[in-house]
């Protein structure tokens, strides 16, 4: 076996998984002997971890012997392959899939030429060469489409300067709003800010909704109002109200809120449990 390919039990699994993870990236596979789909995938995952050389490290944890540790990574199916950066899941595959498909989740995350380039823009910003930053990161998303940190952090820099239609912009016309939490995050705050900053004041839209109560763009111009003012419950309740009204109006931004409210709160969070049933009550 590699020595880029290691089992692990409970005993190791810090040490090899979450202190691992922090020097570079970790996938690990959770499989089980008696699982057919177990076995077809490991030469797949082999065959990617001989192929990347190094470039990842692939652990295995066989849970049909390690069923505590299965039980607290929330393993209830197998196979499940996830990947750790820094001590956290950053992405996950469940089921047996394409070979490709584990190729693309792990490139994701791995280290590119046009990363250096991305770490020059964002020195000239932080130097104040706001404007050179700016057409550096314009040119990179061409150059390195399939990079998503370039257009990760170019949004979170026009962020910074107000610029929160256009940070939208950028992340929507990439995959990242279906398989980045912290896109999502992102795309729902530039939402929401760059809606309220153009938005009638909040007494003015409660006027307008008493006499259109469907005026989808005017209840999420509320909603909004709503978010900055930290009132999330009447948020999501605006946001579930527009979902049920037309669940795809402006290409389901609604639902896209929503779910970027569910993260940034915490699945723990009381208000996120209420509209996540409602969520769920309301599709059945």
């Amino acid at each position: 076996m590699s020595s880029y390919i290691i089992d692990v039990t409970g005993e190791n699994f810090n040490d090899a998984v979450l202190s691992n993870s922090h020097k570079g990236p970790v996938m690990v596979n959770y499989w089980a002997e008696n699982a057919g789909p177990c076995l077809r995938l490991w030469p797949v995952l082999e065959k990617l971890a001989n192929d990347y050389n190094g470039q990842f490290l692939l652990v295995n944890v066989d849970t049909s012997k390690e069923k505590q540790l299965a039980h607290d990574y929330g393993i209830n199916s197998v196979p499940t392959v996830k990947l750790y950066i820094n001590g956290e899941v950053v992405d996950q595959i469940h089921g047996y899939d394409s070979p490709d498909s584990f190729k693309t989740m792990l490139d994701k995350y791995l280290a590119r030429d046009s990363d250096k380039d991305l770490a020059a823009a964002v020195a000239e910003y932080q130097k104040g060469n706001k404007e050179l930053a700016f057409e550096q990161l314009n040119k990179l998303v061409f150059i390195d489409p399939e990079n998503s940190r370039i257009q990760l952090v170019f949004a979170k820099l026009l962020m910074k300067e107000e610029a929160y239609e256009q940070a939208y912009k950028l992340l929507e016309k990439t995959p990242l709003k279906n398989e980045s939490e912290e896109a999502v995050v992102l795309m729902t705050n530039a939402l929401f800010l760059s809606t309220a900053q153009k938005a009638p004041e909040l007494e003015e839209l409660l006027k307008q909704i008493k006499d259109k109560p469907d005026d989808l763009a005017v209840l999420f111009q509320i909603s909004s109002h709503k978010m900055m003012q930290s009132d999330f419950s009447a948020a999501m309740a605006i946001l579930l109200q527009i979902i049920k009204l037309d669940y795809s109006w402006r290409d389901g931004i609604a639902s896209l809120c929503m779910r970027g409210l569910f993260i940034m709160l915490g699945k723990e969070n009381p208000v996120v449990i209420e509209y996540r049933q409602k969520l769920i009550d309301q599709q059945s």
